[in-house]
């Protein structure tokens, strides 16, 4: 978590520390164990250098999880995980910053694995060995703005994101698999970098994205009218109190537009995607048809029996006056734009 993205960072430790909740705790404990293996993650750095500088291409599949925020993938990012045989950035990979790889070549075999349940903390998972957003890696070409992405990059920042990943892949022997929501943003680019990546997005009901996103300005921002999530902006002062949430609608209407053009970018073949409410009912399938069409393996049913989702944020958490208002403004924004 790099507190320098929320505007009242004092304010949601403070939030944090207040919630009770377990993987808030876990979040807090892995930046002070960061900040603890700073040294370490430095004296790491050369050999990182050198493992870099001696990369050869791998053959082995990427696969990106792609989805607007609060749409469910980080749900999607730790089933995926749990079930298919791949590599990921681990939160405790993700606190040796400068050495990923050589802190994974060193640690792995202390590493504990992700724990059972899927609870998150906005994007965040509790656990050292719990899938990480990766977001210290991925700032290295994309830029520091959690919430927006370029479309195009460097010659030489494409060259070293190649690099890494062979690298990672080489290292690992396994497939890699990440999710984070800006690169929703710019997948037509990873595809043109990547030769042999895979996408899996996960969409949801825009009313419903839209009230999680409201309910996740209060806890993590502290206010309404602070900006959270995927081309994000604060909202104006405004005689309406209610006007953030068409601030809010249309950040969410923009998301999902700018994913389908994406989309349409994208072989098909290398292009999975599911809804939120039918992942739920029956994860099994995605995470079969990832399996053979990403990995070429086979998922056992038996494993994935009984496996299966509440649905149960998809309800209304608001008050009527402000549920009214999203389902009324997506609807105009629909309206607007021909897709009704």
């Amino acid at each position: 978590m790099s507190y320098s993205n929320f505007k009242d960072p004092v304010g949601l430790l403070k939030r944090m520390l207040l919630s009770g909740n377990k993987t808030a705790y876990s979040i807090l404990f892995r930046e002070f164990f960061t900040k603890l293996v700073i040294p370490v993650d430095l004296l790491l750095r050369n050999s990182e250098k050198r493992k870099l500088k001696n990369s050869k291409d791998s053959s082995l599949p990427i696969i990106l999880v792609l989805g607007g925020s609060r749409s469910g993938t980080t749900l999607l990012y730790q089933t995926l995980e749990r079930y298919l045989p791949v590599s990921y950035i681990s939160n405790f990979i993700a606190s040796f910053v400068n050495s990923p790889i050589s802190a994974y070549k060193l640690f792995r075999r202390l590493i504990p694995k992700s724990v059972k349940g899927y609870q998150s903390y906005f994007g965040s998972v509790q656990g050292f060995g719990g899938p990480n957003d990766a977001f210290f890696l991925w700032n290295r070409w994309l830029g520091e703005d959690r919430n927006h992405a370029p479309e195009e990059i460097s010659e030489e920042s494409k060259m070293e994101m190649r690099t890494f990943f062979n690298t990672w892949l080489k290292t690992t022997k396994k497939p890699f698999l990440n999710k984070n929501n800006r690169n929703s943003l710019c997948a037509p680019m990873f595809d043109k970098i990547f030769p042999n990546i895979f996408f899996v997005e996960i969409y949801r009901d825009p009313v419903f994205v839209a009230q999680s996103i409201i309910l996740s300005r209060r806890t993590v921002q502290g206010s309404d009218k602070i900006a959270w999530g995927l081309l994000s902006k604060d909202s104006e002062n405004n005689i309406d109190p209610l006007a953030y949430i068409d601030d809010i609608c249309r950040q969410v209407f923009e998301v999902n537009q700018i994913i389908a053009l994406n989309r349409a970018k994208i072989d098909s073949k290398k292009y999975f995607r599911v809804s939120y409410e039918d992942f739920c009912e029956n994860p099994g399938e995605i995470i079969k048809l990832v399996g053979i069409q990403a990995l070429d393996r086979t998922i056992d049913d038996t494993t994935l029996a009984g496996l299966k989702f509440s649905k149960a944020s998809n309800g209304q958490r608001l008050t009527d006056e402000e549920f009214n208002r999203i389902k009324n403004c997506l609807k105009d924004l629909q309206n607007k734009n021909g897709l009704a």
